[in-house]
């Protein structure tokens, strides 16, 4: 006996009917004798009803009867591997990729980037750790065409297969961005940071401006370039001692010959403007967007009046107003009033603290003869320790007085350069736009330049949710492929965030993850010998989340 569900179709909806039926022959042909019938069904009491009238039910009701082999979260991975079949990734890398090296196939190559990918995004660590890693995952049900989990010296080997052919992974995350997630390619974002290595072997680490705070340590330069909705869709990798305004001249005519794009604005932090720069990209054809350099808003704006009443407001405390052109290029003046009053605010707090520094040690200069400082010589050591507390020891002039009261034979005197203070103050809360596009307003300019975080979320996700630091590797091209391993780890990312935000979902994609991790998935084997497999109970939020991603059932893995 088996239960059959028959689907019936009316007025543009599906019905389903269950019945348990027995199988019988009559003239050589499989007949089906009814022996109970259900009724309408929805699918999910249908599969209820199969599993109870099946032969192996008594196996499922008695826990005394089945070893339960394995048990391991599945849901976070099934949703990553549902991206990746969205976007035909896998199948599109190996319709394209070549492999140089004899010893790894291009299937092989591609497990491993995949094993690589899911151990970045849900429990980033070490290569060695992925190895040790994988036994605890669902990972080996999601392998191209049957291959098995890779060792150690073969995802050495994959990433310099992902080196090789990163040109086509650029391309292909472009396409993605532009025809899957109508990303606009017209605006394109550019900024560069830096990753340090343990060790000295790597031929492209140097020595160079950290923003990781560790200038102790060689490390290599990153330039990544997003759509307007953080998708990264070229990544360059310099020597640990470049800088910021070299790369741009390369990245945009790189941008401009890759993707036949005719003409996009590039949009580059401050630290990225120069006249040679500026000369390259209107060579190139192509618009930009950037902030001037803080030095030059100081000798830019010294004859401009500064008055949020003569501005236009565009957001809540936010004003702008276009400056006279220089030679075809436009500059927007922006004050961010609430910016000014907490900068103003900040200054004269650091004033005083330093202020007090100064006082307390000319106190102890004066009143105590116990005092460590011997000499003139320690004393002004001291107080260049308290000029460097912050930034505002700039605004200071400090100098010892002669004083026959005093132990050491004079005192501290000093007094605030009032001018330069009153300069910087101006300035407090404004920032300036310059741009060679013409046809956009204020606001439009503004919120161009803002998007711009989007690459420094980028940074930070590649950065501390996928540890892509600090690197242990010395091959140019193993560093160069564990660099887009996290490139392509967040897209992904941003792929999944992109599509629950669209569904009105405003979550994370940790969050999101973390949810799904819930979903386990058990490895059973019945007394037959047979293996099956089960999920844990999907709760509400889950399902929820899961509808998001149109995901109506989380498929089982085949049985071995």
């Amino acid at each position: 006996m088996f239960v059959k569900v028959t689907p019936r179709t009316k007025g543009g909806k599906t019905y389903y009917f269950a019945e348990l039926v027995e199988a019988y022959r009559e003239g050589g042909k499989v007949k089906h004798k009814r022996i109970l019938y259900f009724g309408s069904v929805d699918l999910e009491i249908a599969e209820k009803l199969k599993i109870v009238f099946s032969k192996d039910f008594d196996s499922f009701t008695n826990i005394n009867k089945v070893d339960f082999l394995s048990a391991v979260p599945y849901g976070s991975f099934f949703l990553i591997h549902s991206i990746f079949e969205r976007l035909k990734m896998f199948p599109l890398f190996k319709k394209h990729f070549v492999s140089k090296d004899k010893h790894i196939t291009i299937d092989t190559a591609l497990t491993c980037l995949m094993t690589m990918i899911f151990q970045r995004i849900i429990q980033p660590d070490s290569k060695l750790a992925l190895t040790e890693w994988l036994d605890a995952t669902p990972v080996r049900h999601f392998l191209l065409d049957g291959e098995k989990v890779p060792d150690l010296q073969t995802i050495y080997r994959s990433l310099e297969v992902l080196n090789d052919n990163y040109p086509v992974v650029e391309q292909c995350l472009y396409d993605f961005a532009k025809l899957v997630f109508h990303q606009n390619m017209q605006e394109l974002y550019y900024d560069i940071t830096s990753s340090y290595f343990e060790g000295h072997q790597c031929i492209i680490s140097d020595y160079g401006y950290s923003r990781d705070h560790r200038g102790d340590r060689e490390q290599l330069v990153i330039g990544l370039v997003t759509t307007p909705d953080g998708f990264p869709i070229k990544c360059n990798i310099y020597s640990g001692n470049t800088s910021d305004k070299t790369t741009v001249p390369r990245i945009v005519e790189e941008l401009k010959n890759t993707y036949q794009i005719k003409e996009f604005i590039f949009v580059g932090d401050r630290g990225m403007l120069s006249d040679k720069n500026i000369k390259a990209i209107i060579g190139l054809e192509q618009k930009y967007v950037m902030a001037i350099p803080r030095a030059w808003s100081k000798k830019y704006l010294i004859d401009i009046a500064i008055d949020e009443t003569q501005m236009q407001e565009i957001q809540d405390n936010l004003f702008v107003r276009f400056l006279p052109p220089i030679d075809g290029q436009r500059f927007l003046l922006c004050l961010n009033t609430q910016k000014r009053t907490d900068d103003t605010e900040y200054r004269n707090h650091c004033i005083e603290a330093i202020k007090e520094g100064l006082n307390t040690l000319n106190k102890t200069l004066i009143e105590d003869k116990k005092s460590r400082i011997k000499t003139r010589d320690e004393a002004m050591k001291k107080v260049g320790a308290i000029l460097k507390q912050n930034k505002t020891g700039k605004y200071f002039d400090v100098q010892g007085k002669e004083d026959t009261n005093s132990p050491l034979g004079f005192v501290l005197e000093y007094s605030l350069k009032s001018d330069k203070v009153e300069s910087d103050q101006r300035l407090d809360g404004t920032f300036v736009i310059q741009t060679n596009e013409q046809g956009y307003e204020g606001e439009k300019l503004v919120k161009i330049y803002k998007n711009l975080n989007k690459v420094e979320t980028a940074f930070r996700i590649i950065k501390n949710d996928l540890d892509i630091r600090p690197m242990y590797h010395r091959k140019e091209a193993r560093v160069k492929g564990h660099i887009y391993v996290c490139v392509l780890a967040y897209f992904t990312i941003i792929a999944l965030e992109t599509i629950a935000h669209r569904k009105n979902v405003k979550k994370s994609a940790r969050k999101i993850l973390s949810e799904l991790n819930k979903i386990g998935l058990i490895e059973i084997l019945l007394p037959t010998g047979e293996k099956r497999y089960s999920l844990t109970t999907i709760g509400k939020d889950q399902r929820r989340l899961l509808n998001t991603y149109d995901i109506k059932k989380i498929g089982l893995p085949d049985v071995v």
